[in-house]
């Protein structure tokens, strides 16, 4: 029999403690396309530019936090996304849980508008050869959607524009430095911009978080490694399928454009002990795949192999003293558990709510940076079980490297 497919995909979306409801809402104005190829956004090196709020990273994360101060308070945001949204980033699968977020953040009618492709299912080969499937029907949300991740975080960008964020594109930030009133900020091209408060959304790299003192804490050594085929007259898959190899795992995915995504999940040392060059350990790990390869067909793979981290981590502290940390930087997650977009936006949400309260109050914040702190640190303790419980199912190459790591963590 086979075992239950994941469900963390339909889990709720981890809620937070801090107090207080915001009522008020600015009006959209007119949404303005988003340039993807803008480099420099809108800034010169004409002097320092004052604002109250900065925020490192233009991921859902990053945008969520801007459109809820942008939406719910008068303060002023900068947010600062060291790419253009030009570049492929590997498409996911989004929950209908979801949906309550966006809505929350006025863009849930343009994200449904958005002509992103339907999922009403995943499946997985897991535990044995067997694929099984769970329909999202059976959530009683509706279906999912295949994202095209690019498009996506560049319409919450254009979004939180739209309501009055400062967007400043294809700039990086260099360094930071605390001030008795705030932060300076040091932009590249010797840009310079002082704010009151700091929210990092940098991703798994945690800039911010680092740069003022905090450390991040890894839990594995999970990385992927991702190719794009192109799309052809096959039928179109309209599931995601995650598959188990005695390596890793495998995902895989259709895109809105008529490609797909596949995904070789395994350890960064597996990779770099190989013998075999990155494209023949893909190929192995492929061959050991029949129902990943058997969806590819013959479609043919677009561009390079592309390597990327994936690891579990934890930012210690995630808040502090005017800044805090929302989404990657402060928790990142197994891609196994598709927290990933939902964590971000609830984080990014609540992150926005303790920079508006911190600054607004104008009196200390330490019980509602701890209450903030420790709500990130019991998603991470959730995260952490649920993550054992699915990996103990596979039992069928637990005596390969990949396996023997996360049965011995499932038996401590």
């Amino acid at each position: 029999m086979s075992p239950a497919v994941p469900t963390w995909s339909a889990a709720p979306t981890p809620t937070f403690s801090i107090p207080g409801t915001w009522h008020r809402t600015k009006p959209c104005r007119k949404l303005i396309p988003v340039a993807l190829s803008q480099r420099g956004g809108i800034l010169s090196a004409s002097g320092p530019r004052i604002v109250d709020v900065v925020i490192a990273g233009g991921g859902p994360a990053g945008c969520a936090a801007a459109l809820t101060l942008c939406r719910h308070t008068d303060l002023s945001v900068m947010l600062v996304e060291q790419t253009g949204y030009g570049e492929d980033k590997v498409g996911e699968t989004l929950s209908p849980a979801v949906l309550p977020l966006l809505d929350y953040l006025g863009v849930g009618e343009h994200f449904r508008q958005g002509n992103f492709a339907p999922s009403h299912a995943f499946t997985a080969a897991w535990g044995d050869e067997h694929v099984s499937t769970r329909d999202f029907l059976f959530t009683g949300r509706g279906h999912g959607w295949h994202l095209d991740r690019a498009r996506f975080d560049a319409g919450l960008a254009n979004a939180a524009r739209s309501f009055g964020t400062q967007l400043v594109l294809g700039k990086r930030l260099k360094q930071v430095q605390k001030q008795d009133d705030g932060w300076r900020v040091d932009l590249s091209d010797d840009v310079q911009v002082q704010c009151r408060y700091l929210i990092d959304a940098s991703g798994r790299s945690a800039w911010l978080g680092r740069a003022v003192g905090a450390r991040t804490v890894q839990d594995d050594r999970l990385v992927g490694i991702s190719a794009y085929f192109s799309s052809s007259d096959l039928p179109v898959e309209s599931s995601s399928l995650v598959e188990a190899i005695p390596a890793g795992w495998w995902y895989s995915a259709p895109l809105p454009d008529g490609r797909m995504v596949a995904v070789l999940m395994t350890d960064a040392d597996l990779l770099q002990a190989s013998n075999a060059d990155r494209s023949a350990f893909w190929n192995e790990a492929m061959a050991q795949a029949p129902n990943t390869r058997e969806r590819l067909g013959l479609r043919t793979v677009s561009g390079d192999l592309q390597v990327w981290p994936a690891h579990s981590q934890q930012l210690e502290p995630s808040c502090g003293n005017g800044w805090v940390a929302a989404g990657d930087a402060a928790a990142a997650f197994d891609p196994l558990s598709s927290m990933g977009i939902g964590y971000a936006l609830t984080t990014g949400i609540h992150a926005a709510r303790l920079a508006a309260s911190s600054i607004t109050q104008k009196q200390d914040d330490s019980e509602q940076r701890q209450a903030y702190a420790d709500d990130v640190r019991r998603h991470v303790n959730e995260y952490q079980n649920l993550k054992r419980s699915y990996y103990s199912v596979e039992t069928r190459y637990r005596d390969q490297p990949f396996w023997a790591r996360r049965q011995t963590a499932t038996a401590a």
